[in-house]
């Protein structure tokens, strides 16, 4: 499915503090350029940004997918709609790119997806598509990687994924039906 050119336009505008933003055509989807840089895709009318540290540390959410099958993954932007956060995530982004230390050229060395949830949780765990899908298994389709549970996936590094499991619906309280 192509990109609808008013969505185009809406991901540019939304985007035009950060610099200069242009947009080329690819095969249907669009590369998206900051003051001449590729920082991402916008792909069947959704926004990817190319992963570095320095953009992780900005999202409210990290979601890795694949912008098109056999892509590298992307962070895949959940809030299209806040201004000043596209702008400094993207601001937040560039430097790392010009200097070639994107994560897409690193090992994903930390993108754990648990075969059952007597697995351990790793350090610095990324929160990807696949780990989704696995706590969806167990804590249904309305599963969201909320801040909250983020952070305390991060700070219990060696707990299980059925600690993990079980301590969702007190993390998420408020938002958890």
């Amino acid at each position: 499915m192509a990109c609808n050119a008013d969505f185009v336009q809406f991901i540019v505008d939304q985007c035009s503090g950060a610099g200069e933003i242009t947009v080329k055509k690819m095969m249907g989807d669009f590369c998206i350029y900051c003051d001449g840089i590729l920082f991402g895709l916008i792909c069947d009318n959704n926004l990817y940004i190319k992963m570095t540290d320095a953009g992780e540390a900005i999202l409210d959410e990290v979601v890795l997918r694949p912008p098109y099958p056999s892509a590298r993954d992307h962070f895949y932007i959940t809030n299209v709609d806040d201004r000043d956060y596209l702008e400094d995530i993207i601001r937040a982004t560039l430097p790392e790119l010009m200097t070639g230390k994107s994560k897409a050229k690193r090992s994903a060395v930390n993108r754990q997806v648990p075969i059952s949830l007597d697995d351990v949780i790793a350090p610095n765990i990324v929160c990807s598509q696949d780990l989704r899908a696995f706590f969806e298994q167990y804590l249904g389709n309305g599963f969201r990687f909320k801040v909250e549970f983020q952070s305390w996936l991060r700070e219990n590094a060696g707990l299980t994924f059925r600690d993990a499991v079980e301590a969702y619906p007190t993390l998420v309280k408020s938002n958890y039906r």
